[in-house]
Order: structure tokens, then C-alpha cells, then sequence
């Protein structure tokens, strides 16, 4: 395995099959997360600054891949508040945001969970410093994680797993927004 160093937002093309771990040895994003190279075509997609593990071989691209602009709607309202502690703990409700302890409670079942998918919810709980409704908040997570490096398969990814069978609108809303 090659060790890959990232300072920024960083495109990439594969051609063959490959694997990028997180160190704690998650797989952070597969060409498997998409059927292009199983389809005989390239992949480019991007990789966010960070650490990470190579399993087989990239491409690196001048500059990072461009991904359909996502648009926000205009803010609904203003909360201020820049830094949170992240703790784990039992949350029945998945993730909280407490505002005024700037404390965000992550449920324990997402503890060794992938890195888009704690990105994802904590971008989500962020977005609700804008937006009321799970709706906005989660598309306030995609533009994050698109801005971040994140690729539209990990973002879709994520929303199949994290949301449950009673959050299909919200499902559909979004992989039509990353279309």
C-alpha cells in the first residue's frame, strides 16, 4: 500500500480498480462506489486534503475534478457559532447540535463510521445554523463536502445508509440534486 499525503482538494483518474483507506484502515472511497471502471471507462473524482493509503494506482489531474454547482437557498436564519466539540455518546436521534454548549452529540453506532459519513452528518447539523428544515441542511451538506473533495458517489453513499426507510423524499431530493 502507497501512502498518499494531501495538502489540498486534489482530482484524480483511475482506469483499474483501486482502494483509498483512512489510516485506521476505513475505506474512504472505492472505485466500487461507482460502476465506471467495472463499465470499461475512467473515473476522475477528487480526494479532500488529508492522510491516506493506496491500494493500486491513480492518476493525479492538474486541478480538481468540477462537479455540478449546488445552489442555496437564502438563509432562513443566522446562527452564530464557529467551533463545537464533537462527542460520542447514546442519540437516539442519530446527531445533535447544542448551540449554546457548542457541543455536537454523535450516537456511539457512528463512532468508527467512514470519514464522508461524519463529515456528511456534521456538515447537516452545521446547515442548520441556516436552514430549519432537514431538507436545506442536508443540501447545505452536500455543497460542503462537494467543496471539501468529497465525490457524489460518497455524498449519495451516505445518505442511503444514514437515512432511514422513512426519509425517502429526502433520499430522492438529494440524489437528484447530484445528478
Amino acid at each position: 500500500m502507497k501512502r498518499l499525503f494531501l495538502e489540498n482538494k486534489t482530482g484524480f483518474a483511475a482506469f483499474f480498480p483501486f482502494v483509498v483507506y483512512e489510516p485506521n484502515g476505513n475505506i474512504f472511497y472505492s472505485s466500487e462506489f461507482t460502476d465506471k471502471i467495472a463499465n470499461g471507462k475512467k473515473l476522475t473524482f477528487n480526494l479532500p486534503a488529508g492522510k491516506f493509503f493506496l491500494e493500486g494506482t491513480l492518476q493525479k489531474l492538474d486541478r480538481p475534478k468540477r462537479f455540478k454547482d449546488i445552489h442555496l437557498p437564502k438563509p432562513e436564519r443566522h446562527i452564530k457559532r464557529s467551533k463545537y466539540r464533537i462527542v460520542f455518546g447514546v442519540n437516539p436521534n442519530k446527531c445533535t447540535i447544542y448551540y449554546k454548549a457548542g457541543i455536537i452529540v454523535f450516537d456511539n453506532a457512528f463512532k468508527d463510521a467512514p470519514l464522508y459519513v461524519k463529515y456528511d452528518i456534521y456538515f447537516h447539523e452545521l446547515g442548520h445554523h441556516f436552514y430549519k428544515t432537514e431538507k436545506l441542511a442536508d443540501l447545505y451538506a452536500v455543497k460542503k463536502m462537494l467543496d471539501y473533495g468529497f465525490n457524489p458517489s460518497q455524498i449519495g453513499r451516505v445518505k442511503i445508509v444514514s437515512l432511514n426507510s422513512t426519509s425517502l423524499e429526502r433520499k430522492k431530493y438529494i440524489i437528484n440534486k447530484l445528478k
